[in-house]
């Protein structure tokens, strides 16, 4: 701000003048150090409102001991789940090996019949006594890895020319303390059940 000099003759007025223009001098020098202090806070509210991200080795250490107890804690869960779920994809494909065995049975008239993969295709064979020279009278339903059949259980099925078989059947499977049953009524019919067949 430029300073306007005025040729005052007056003693009165030039001491008003005098006492003015040092009161504004203040003002000027109080607004110049207001100015410079706000700008100074707000630099200093900007750090603040935007803290420095990362995780501190501490910080990192917890996080990681927290997921592994977490994980510790869900694997059996994960493996129990992972079972069954090996477990339900082998009854259904027994289930739907029935259901193919038993309408070809239908269709040509002719006894077919279906074992479950933990046989080799010389027991199979031997145990249903049926000749395929065709390869479409006999059904293998695969079990997945890790599956065993329950010694109680049932390997094979025999299909009579009607769809129907002797007797009802029971196809019992496990894994890891769990298992599953595969229910076959006289007529093909098959229901499956998570646990021993009743």
């Amino acid at each position: 701000m430029q300073r306007i000099k005025f040729c005052i003759t007056n003693p009165r007025i030039r001491s008003i003048a005098s006492r003015l223009a040092t009161r504004l001098s203040f003002a000027q020098c109080y607004l110049y150090h207001f100015e410079h202090s706000s700008m100074s806070c707000a630099r200093a509210k900007f750090h603040f409102a935007h803290p420095r991200s990362g995780f501190t080795l501490f910080e990192l250490i917890v996080t990681i001991s927290i997921i592994a107890i977490i994980a510790v804690m869900a694997a059996p869960s994960f493996a129990s789940m992972y079972s069954k779920q090996k477990l339900e994809s082998s009854a259904r494909e027994i289930a739907i090996k029935i259901s193919e065995a038993r309408a070809q049975a239908v269709t040509l008239r002719s006894t077919t019949g279906m074992c479950l993969s933990s046989l080799s295709e010389a027991s199979c064979i031997t145990a249903l006594g049926i000749t395929d020279p065709n390869k479409n009278k006999v059904f293998v339903a695969h079990l997945e890895k890790g599956i065993t059949v329950d010694s109680r259980s049932e390997t094979h099925l025999i299909f009579r020319n009607n769809g129907s078989i002797a007797a009802a059947s029971n196809f019992i499977l496990l894994r890891n303390g769990l298992s599953y049953c595969i229910a076959v009524g006289l007529t093909g019919d098959t229901r499956i059940r998570e646990g021993a067949c009743t």
